[in-house]
């Protein structure tokens, strides 16, 4: 998944950078200096239990099921889950004894974090009979912590044999997937049941009674309903009109699963992410224009239901705390509202409505989205004056053609971020680097910021990227990929790739590849996501 999530965040997800549960951060902290056959707990997560490497064959070994979250205590992703954890650690106290809920400093207990793996913060495992089964990539907020545990643990639908029982569960979930069957017996219901267990993002329930059935708005056997209650919509549901097949299920839940519109928050973030849907519209406008009477959010809605399951239909509050991700990730600073635009994760494709906002021209833009024909957009800061930095080129999305594709010159370019820590430990080799090819006139070392500036031909999946150029007609970029950045490796890798011939002043034991005593230290192949 190519995150808005952290793409956009490092900007714009707060999620982003929650982008495996297991990979991302959340987190922590407490200390763990109790006894080996202890099972310690933190003052302020009193129902999660602490691990260390003490009592971690007394605590998970034994137990049947155990989700462990590996964390740091700086970690801001770890914090902002804490709570979330902690409240998911105190429900299923109750709901699912047999369940362990622990976490461990993996800054301290370094040991267990090298033996599973663990990359990132928070990485988040579960571990079945004491032995580790998978990752867990499920919902950051409790009710999915919660919902995700009960699906590992229990039966993949829940049975319900009257109306009443229904409506009790509708209260609890925003959507749910019925199925309807006049015995849990045959090809629909394994179909049913096989997917349910495979899908931990939604609640199923099933049923052999006719009540319950008609209540969910079905009168024939063997086929499935979505039962929607999304907050600040009213009830609704949707039968599915084709045989009960694994393909047919994933495309009518996916179409179902969200409502009409979703806030973008870091709550929602997995949500709109992991949705299965790869595009999004989203409205970035003020508060008012978002209330359900307003004509705005009325168009916005009428167009959202015409394309459930191709699009996100994501609003976003302008005057709100949570909207600065969105603002800066697109540009929208001193922009008027409303704004409509279109993001495809997986090319990093972003689109504007520029026509009136209608029901007519917003269902035309959500069809330019879907089907690919709409106009992308990229960001791009003025070209500057001086575009000389200590022998550095600089680049703007605008200045793209001319210098970087420029077919006479071999081109380096570093797509850098200004907060990045791997970019500035590469900063002052990179200088040096256009130091030793000043001279070289065919030679050009540039870099550009991205998170201010893009170019449809520039894929960047994370910071610092460095990309060669070649002179010529094919000048398909060529990504660095070395072991390290040290100037050494740098000058060889231009070197090996460059089209027109050239030759490195030679000072002293100086060679083509770099200096004898070349002191410059790699910087490693790092890299901080978007």
């Amino acid at each position: 998944m190519s995150r808005w999530v952290l793409l956009l965040l490092g900007l714009l997800l707060v999620a982003a950078p929650f982008t495996k549960f297991a990979s991302a951060d959340e987190y922590g902290d407490d200390d763990d200096d109790d006894e080996a056959d202890a099972a310690p707990k933190g003052d302020d997560d009193p129902d999660v239990v602490v691990l260390t490497t003490k009592n971690w064959d007394t605590v998970v070994k034994p137990s049947k099921f155990a989700l462990v979250e590996f964390y740091a205590p700086w970690c801001g992703h770890c914090k902002t889950l804490k709570p979330h954890y902690s409240k998911a650690a105190t429900i299923l106290k109750t709901a699912a004894p047999d369940v362990v809920i622990a976490k461990v400093d993996a800054t301290v207990e370094e040991s267990l974090g090298t033996k599973f793996g663990v990359q990132g913060y928070p990485t988040l495992k579960w571990f079945v009979d004491g032995e580790l089964a998978s990752d867990y990539n499920g919902p950051r907020e409790a009710d999915g912590i919660v919902g995700w545990i009960k699906k590992k643990t229990g039966p993949p639908a829940t049975t319900v044999d009257d109306a009443e029982k229904l409506k009790e569960l509708e209260g609890d979930n925003g959507v749910i997937i019925l199925g309807y069957f006049k015995e849990f017996a045959g090809e629909a219901y394994d179909a049913f049941k096989s997917f349910a267990a495979k899908t931990e993002d939604v609640f199923f329930v099933q049923t052999t009674s006719a009540e319950v059935a008609k209540s969910a708005g079905l009168d024939k056997h063997d086929t499935i309903a979505a039962v929607k209650n999304f907050a600040g919509e009213d009830r609704e549901t949707a039968a599915l009109d084709k045989e009960i097949e694994a393909e047919v299920l994933a495309e009518f839940v996916k179409g179902e699963k969200l409502p009409p519109t979703i806030e973008f928050n870091q709550e929602n973030s997995q949500k709109i992410f992991n949705s299965g849907i790869t595009k999004q519209l989203i409205l970035w406008t003020k508060e008012a224009d978002l209330a359900n009477d307003a004509e705005i959010m009325k168009v916005y809605k009428e167009v959202g239901k015409k394309f459930k399951g191709k699009l996100v239909f994501v609003t976003v509050n302008n005057e709100g705390a949570g909207a600065d991700p969105v603002t800066n990730f697109f540009g929208l600073k001193g922009a008027e509202s409303p704004v409509l635009l279109g993001f495809f994760m997986e090319k990093n494709k972003k689109y504007k409505l520029k026509d009136a906002f209608t029901v007519e021209n917003v269902a035309k833009f959500a069809e330019s989205v879907v089907d690919g024909t709409a106009e992308a957009e990229f960001k791009s800061q003025p070209i500057p004056e001086d575009a000389d930095e200590e022998g550095v080129t600089i680049v703007v999305g605008k200045s793209v053609e001319s210098v970087v594709l420029d077919k006479t010159k071999d081109v380096l370019l570093e797509v850098y971020a200004p907060w990045c820590g791997h970019c500035k430990k590469l900063e002052p080799i990179y200088k040096k680097l256009a130091k030793r090819f000043k001279k070289v006139d065919s030679v050009v070392i540039a870099k550009m910021d991205g998170t201010e500036n893009e170019h449809p031909d520039i894929e960047v999946k994370g910071f610092p990227t460095i990309l060669f150029y070649p002179a010529g007609e094919d000048q398909k970029a060529i990504v660095f990929e070395g072991g390290d950045r040290s100037l050494k490796s740098l000058t060889k890798f231009i070197k090996n790739n460059a089209k027109v011939p050239y030759e490195l002043p030679k000072k002293g034991g100086e060679s083509d590849e770099g200096t004898s005593d070349d002191k410059d230290k790699p910087t490693g192949g790092d890299h901080d996501e978007l």
